[in-house]
């Protein structure tokens, strides 16, 4: 039995049978961004977060306001696979009750944020065509504590940018790190909101490019982003000519001798590459490098 399909029959063991007292929560996006530590401190989990693979559930449950007796059930799916395969995922994840669709950025990784906000955003439209199931829309920004050192001009950018997508799509704004206390806490207070209380409920506000981005859908205007009114082609137009895109490896790139031939040398260089794609400010960029001198 497939994941999804094994995630389904625990739906059906776990849910009520009324979508009033089910909540469903949709995590995907950027690789290493920290969706699987959060939804550990959401579900308040002990254990140690690990990687997700392709697709994972879990589910959270609390007692009802009204009545005690009934109980709220969170479904919660994390997809931690590739991007380009979101699409075969997605249309396989039932929805049970109110649906929050969460696209998690990794901020620290600037050049690929485009990249994985659009194609996330993009397979939820595709998926969901019926207005009325469209789910409401969350864009985390992860890791905020080393974004928050960048440039001025860079924050500004990145910052528009999310601003104006979420706009043009309907979408709240929440940046997040895991090392900063206030920051868990709010993501938390969110993520308790939309999984058993009354949906995205934001009290404090914040637009300022140089402070932590907190903004509810519907709260946001061109005029306070300092944009006119953009189409989805102008803001990637605009997002582009201040930041560089990922540059893609061309499968017909020829990989050059190894300078050592030698398989233990081979062993060392193989980790020593592995140590590199690991660090927590790697870009993807470094791969076209990587892989002339493999």
């Amino acid at each position: 039995m497939s994941i999804p399909d094994l995630a389904v029959e625990i739906v059906k063991t776990t849910t009520d049978s009324s979508d009033e007292n089910a909540r469903t929560i949709i995590i995907v996006g950027s690789k290493s961004a920290g969706k699987s530590t959060l939804l550990h401190i959401f579900l308040e989990k002990t254990d140690v977060p690990k990687e997700t693979l392709v697709l994972e559930y879990s589910f959270g449950r609390k007692s009802s306001q009204k009545q005690s007796i009934e109980k709220t059930i969170c479904h919660v799916w994390e997809y931690g696979g590739r991007l380009e395969m979101l699409k075969n995922v997605l249309s396989s994840i039932p929805v049970q009750g109110a649906c929050y669709f969460c696209v998690v950025l990794d901020l620290s990784k600037i050049k690929g944020l485009w990249n994985t906000l659009e194609i996330c955003v993009q397979v939820m439209i595709d998926n969901y065509k019926d207005a009325a199931s469209l789910p409401e829309l969350i864009i985390v920004g992860g890791k905020y504590d080393l974004f928050k050192n960048y440039d001025s001009e860079i924050k500004k950018c990145i910052c528009t940018t999310i601003r104006s997508f979420a706009l043009l799509h309907d979408a709240n704004i929440i940046f997040y790190s895991s090392k900063e206390t206030q920051l868990v806490k709010k993501a938390k207070d969110m993520f308790n909101n939309i999984g058993f209380g009354n949906g995205v409920t934001l009290k404090e506000k914040n637009t300022n490019f140089n402070k932590p981005l907190l903004i509810p859908k519907g709260f946001d205007t061109w005029d306070n982003i300092g944009c006119p009114a953009s189409t989805i082609e102008q803001i990637r137009e605009r997002h582009f000519s201040r930041i560089a895109p990922e540059a893609k490896i061309k499968e017909d790139i020829k990989l050059l001798p190894r300078s050592h031939p030698e398989p233990i040398l081979d062993s060392l260089a193989a980790l020593k590459y592995e140590d590199l794609r690991n660090m927590d400010l790697y870009d993807p960029c470094i791969d076209n490098y990587l892989s002339l001198l493999q």
